[in-house]
């Protein structure tokens, strides 16, 4: 899941970093259609209809009839077409569309390039994932009982990132409400070798809210009520400086202990935190 969520964030940026880009490659092309290169003989450029410009003291106006010829003033006459001809000592400009593109224009095209490919690569890894990794689809792990049914995910956590996995897959952080199911579960936990590996497990069971009142997270209700497995019994005191306000099932026995909810390193007798789903139906 972790790996999941990474590629699909690291997808997501490419995605926008390439939609940044696109965006700055249109604005750029944009502002060079709008730019003319200089002419050669260093006038100004020609206006968009390709007529020259005629200066503001121009006392020769041209004849109407092309017949006439201009008055010799060093140019060539014009042709009969009325278009001047080309300039003796210099090339035409090219027109706009023609113009090469800039070196940084083709640096950010090559950048584009190189962001279509790795977004392109990054969702062909979420497709093998999603299609063959049959470790990402947690609902596979759900194992039927004749007391419920259970996930056992041995990732170690802390009992708030217990409680999100399993709302992630459909369940809740397990409630015990009976011996036979405690027994239970903990034959199935040590049939995956859970007391070699030193595994506990987060119940749904704190006191979050008020310290002493033992209440089950999924249905609120409180332990006072049902089935208890305290080894030993939680102290209740308000004063300890180490908030031990969530249950943690730890120990040859799996006895129930109060536990800081935030422990996710491994504990006294190198018992480290996984965790227990459950859910109905």
């Amino acid at each position: 899941l972790i790996l999941l969520d990474s590629l699909l964030q690291e997808n997501q940026k490419m995605k926008v970093a390439l939609l940044l880009i696109g965006t700055l490659c249109l604005l750029a092309g944009t502002i060079e259609g709008f730019t003319k290169p200089p002419r050669p003989d260093g006038k100004p450029p020609r206006p968009s209809d390709g007529k020259p410009t005629r200066p503001s003291d121009d006392t020769h106006p041209r004849p109407s009839d092309d017949t006439h010829p201009r008055p010799s003033d060093g140019n060539p006459p014009r042709p009969s077409d009325g278009k001047p001809t080309r300039p003796s000592g210099g090339k035409p400009p090219r027109p706009v569309s023609e113009c090469a593109p800039s070196p940084e224009m083709k640096t950010v095209v090559k950048l584009l390039e190189q962001l279509v490919d790795k977004v392109k690569e990054l969702e062909g890894k979420l497709d093998v994932l999603l299609l063959s990794d049959t470790s990402l689809r947690l609902d596979h792990t759900w194992q039927n009982l004749t007391t419920g049914t259970y996930a056992f995910l041995e990732e170690p956590c802390t009992w708030f990132e217990a409680r999100d996995k399993c709302k992630a897959i459909g369940g809740y952080l397990v409630e015990i409400n009976s011996l036979a199911e405690m027994n239970l579960i903990l034959k199935t936990s040590n049939a995956l070798g859970w007391k070699e590996l030193k595994l506990a497990f987060w119940l749904g069971l704190n006191d979050i809210q008020k310290e002493g009142s033992w209440v089950w997270e999924h249905s609120q209700r409180r332990n006072n009520d049902g089935f208890r497995y305290w080894k030993p019994r939680p102290d209740n005191d308000e004063t300890r400086p180490d908030n031990e306000d969530c249950a943690l099932a730890k120990g040859t026995s799996y006895g129930w202990h109060q536990s800081p909810c935030d422990t996710k390193k491994k504990l006294g007798s190198d018992w480290t935190p996984a965790t227990v789903c459950k859910k109905d139906g």
